[in-house]
Order: structure tokens, then C-alpha cells, then sequence
């Protein structure tokens, strides 16, 4: 047993290694975005310098402003201390690495509660495979990276009958992000219909419910000064636009559900998040509740990224889905525990290798870990822009200039009147004569190219 453990902390090292060192190094090689890399770098760096949580990113809206305005993530302040510490983009991903390598610690508390000697080591690594991990650590810096432990510990000793550290946990994700609390429904409705404990599970139901409400209706409008929660009523508007709306339809028109779930990304979508598992999750009894919230909103949502298994947003089904696992595999016959244990690991080296971001997967773009040969005369230049002039860039330059007030996305958010511009022809998905009409507009505003690269400008306002 002991051997398993520190066979597990090896692999969960070896991970965070590499991973903080690929996460710095696509950074660093200019593939790190705006969104949202710079995004919470300036977040972070506004916070340590006495504006909490400002930003002139979020929502695409430059004019400063709370982040807790876009998205409830006081989980953050937990943060601030080690970015202030060395103020960069690079802590931001070495301790999302960190957070994510984390996350492998109650998978194999609850695989070894749930599961005869040597099943941990094998969920352990399972869950370095699983696909969206990789994908997730290797796409910026997103705070639902930050829900995958906390949400496994609460199933762990939600199983292991510690009821305050499971609503301790449980507490914690909702200060993750917004819908982390319909997450915590799930788990109410476990806890009643699995567990038999009314008191328990009714508490966690409606708690998570009115909680989600008030964080919704309430916390979010407050930071963006009256402004009301746009993501439901954007991406959701093909199905009702609300959760009332979305309640009307199923009622009244289901068909126009079915339509906005059975589409051919989302069914890649389920099986690259089910597969892996061999569908286990099914079958876990009434835990399998606990999978359909995230499931549901990113399957009913018209918001691409959300319902792909290469985006952040699949961050909490990554605990959910092989938390439910163990449990199904723990009610199989222990005859069939090993061939099925053999079976979920080939399974889950061959979804990584399809569709993974591992060193080894097909699709493991080394690219992204050199610095484009286009941009070394360029690079050098954009040491003229001081640390405190405001900055308009094009994806790609915005995360190495978002330590100061003032930073734009320029695709998003245009020039506005920023000191300097950084354009990138990458913006324009590599059209020359798109890139040569943008810089003939931001000359037209009064700009002057001091510097200059293959698809690449440097401009300062005369």
C-alpha cells in the first residue's frame, strides 16, 4: 500500500514537471492569449496594486472594472499571496499545474476507500490520461482549472461519511465559479436520493440553489454595477434563454431541446468524456446524478468552446466522471474488477493518444513551445513600450504586456486610444492585405510604425 502511494506522488510530480514547464514555455513562445491569460494577469497585478480585481479585458469591456462583474471568483484572493510573490503570467500557470496535479489526490483516496489494494495507482493514472486535463493545462490560465480538487474531496468524504468536510469542500467550489453551485445541487440530490439522508441532502439542494441565485442574480449584477448576467441569456437563447425559458421549452416544444443536444460535436463531446471510462459513470447508481448538471449545461448551450472536451469548461466533470467510475466499478462484481480495470486503462491511453494533449498524443503540437523564427527581429522592439503605458495588442502580445492599468485585446476591443499598438497578422488568420488594412487604419488615427516584422506592426501615437 505504501509503494502504491509514492508510485502515485512520482507520477503526480513527473506530471506537474512537465506541465509547468510546457505551460511557461508556450507563454513564453508568444502562443498564450488575451483571453484569458492576460486577462487574470492583469486581474492579479491590479489586485497587488490596490485596485481589487479591476480590469479593461473582461467582457470585452475597456473601461476599468471588477472581474467579479463577469464571473464570482473569490477563490482568487487564496492566490494573491504567491503571485505577489513574483508577479507574472508564469505563476499563474505553474499553480494552475499545481492545482490540476492536485486534483489526482482524492481520486486516489476514493479509489483505495472504494476499492481493493492496487486500484488506486491504476485511477491515479487514469486521471493523468483523462483528456480534457492536459487540454485545460495547456489553454491559458481559467479558474474552473480550480474546482477539479475541491469537488473530488467532496465526493471522497461525502463517501466516506465526513459530513462537515464535505460541505466544506463543497462550499469551497462555489467560490470557484458561478455555476459550481449547480454542481452542488447534484450533489443534494445524491446525498437524498442515494445516501437517504433527508436533512443532509435537502440542506445541500437548496443551498446550492439559492446560492447559485443570489451569486446570479445578486453578487454578479452588484460588481457590474447593475448590469445583469449575460451567459445565460447569450448562450442559451436557441433553447429558452433562462432557466425558466429552458424549463418552458423542455414542456412545450422538447423537440427543440433534442435539437440543440444531438449535434455531432456534442455526441464527440460525450464520448471523449465517457469513453475514456468505458461509460462507467452510467452506472454508479444514483451518483450518476452527479455527472448531468455540467453535462446539461454545456450539451444545452450554443457556445462552442462549452461544450468541447479541449476548452476549460469541462474542468469539473473531470472528478465527477471518474469519481462515479470508482463507485460503479466498486458495485461490479470483484470477478470482473480486473479485466474492467485493464480495459478503462487501454481505453484511456487510446482516447489520449486520439485526442489528448500528452507528449505522446497524435495531435501534440511542439510548435507551440517555440517562439515563432518571424519574431525575433520584432521582439527586441517592444522593449520600448514603458511599464506603464497603456496598450492596445493583437492575441498572441496581450499576456506579455498585461501588468499595468491599461491593456486591450484589439480584436475585441479596437485601439482605444491606447499609447501603443501591437499588431500580429495571426489576428487576421494570416491575410496579408486584411493586415496591411489594419495598419493603414490605425495609422489613419494618428499612429506612427516604429517597428516592424513578417505580418507584424509596431505603432506609437504621435
Amino acid at each position: 500500500m505504501r509503494r502504491q502511494g509514492w508510485l502515485a506522488l512520482a507520477l503526480a510530480v513527473l506530471y506537474f514537471l512537465v506541465y509547468s514547464v510546457l505551460s511557461v514555455l508556450r507563454h513564453r513562445s508568444y502562443h498564450s492569449f488575451g483571453f484569458d491569460l492576460g486577462l487574470y494577469d492583469q486581474v492579479f497585478w491590479n489586485t497587488t496594486q490596490g485596485r481589487l480585481f479591476e480590469s479593461t479585458m473582461t467582457g470585452a469591456n475597456p473601461i476599468p472594472h471588477s472581474q467579479l462583474g463577469d464571473h464570482f471568483t473569490p477563490f482568487f484572493f487564496l492566490i494573491v499571496p504567491f503571485y505577489l510573490a513574483y508577479p507574472h503570467p508564469e505563476t499563474l500557470l505553474v499553480i494552475q499545474t499545481l492545482a490540476l496535479t492536485l486534483g489526482a489526490w482524492p481520486i486516489y483516496l476514493l479509489a483505495r476507500l472504494k476499492l481493493p489494494p492496487g486500484y488506486a495507482l491504476l485511477w491515479v493514472l487514469v486521471y493523468f490520461l483523462f483528456i480534457p486535463l492536459a487540454h485545460i493545462n495547456l489553454y491559458d490560465f481559467h479558474e474552473t482549472a480550480f474546482s477539479i480538487a475541491p469537488l473530488g474531496f467532496a465526493l471522497y468524504f461525502l463517501e466516506r461519511g465526513r459530513r462537515l468536510w464535505f460541505v466544506f469542500f463543497l462550499l469551497v467550489t462555489f467560490l470557484v465559479k458561478e455555476e459550481m453551485a449547480l454542481v452542488g445541487a447534484a450533489f443534494g440530490f445524491y446525498v437524498l436520493l442515494g445516501k437517504r439522508d433527508w436533512r443532509l441532502g435537502l440542506g445541500v439542494l437548496v443551498g446550492s440553489l439559492a446560492a447559485f441565485e443570489v451569486i446570479v442574480q445578486v453578487a454578479i449584477p452588484y460588481f457590474a454595477r447593475g448590469q445583469s448576467y449575460p451567459y445565460i441569456a447569450e448562450r442559451y437563447a436557441a433553447v429558452g434563454g433562462s432557466p425558466t425559458g429552458i424549463l418552458r421549452t423542455a414542456v412545450t416544444d422538447p423537440m427543440r431541446i433534442v435539437r440543440a443536444v444531438v449535434q455531432t460535436k456534442k455526441l464527440y463531446f460525450v464520448i471523449a468524456i465517457l469513453g475514456p471510462v468505458l461509460g462507467l459513470s452510467a452506472f454508479a447508481g444514483w451518483a450518476t446524478v452527479l455527472v448531468l448538471p455540467t453535462l446539461t449545461y454545456t450539451l444545452l448551450s450554443g457556445y462552442e468552446p462549452q461544450f468541447s472536451f479541449t476548452s476549460q469548461y469541462s474542468a469539473p466533470l473531470i472528478p465527477v466522471v471518474l469519481g462515479t467510475a470508482i463507485i460503479a466499478m466498486a458495485r461490479l462484481p470483484h470477478q470482473i474488477r480486473g479485466y474492467l480495470g485493464a480495459g478503462v486503462v487501454l481505453s484511456s491511453l487510446v482516447f489520449s493518444w486520439g485526442y489528448g494533449d500528452l507528449p505522446y498524443s497524435r495531435k501534440f503540437d511542439l510548435g507551440l513551445f517555440r517562439t515563432p523564427p518571424r519574431y525575433a527581429s520584432f521582439v527586441p522592439a517592444l522593449n520600448q513600450i514603458s511599464p506603464d503605458a497603456s496598450v492596445s495588442a493583437e492575441d498572441g502580445f496581450p499576456s506579455h504586456f498585461s501588468e499595468r492599468r491599461y491593456i486591450y485585446t484589439y480584436g475585441f476591443q479596437g485601439v482605444q486610444d491606447a499609447q501603443w499598438v501591437v499588431l500580429d497578422y495571426e489576428g487576421t488568420k494570416y491575410n496579408l492585405a486584411a493586415f496591411q488594412d489594419q495598419l493603414t487604419y490605425v495609422e489613419s488615427l494618428g499612429y506612427q510604425e516604429v517597428a516592424s516584422g513578417p505580418g507584424l506592426a509596431l505603432l506609437r501615437k504621435s
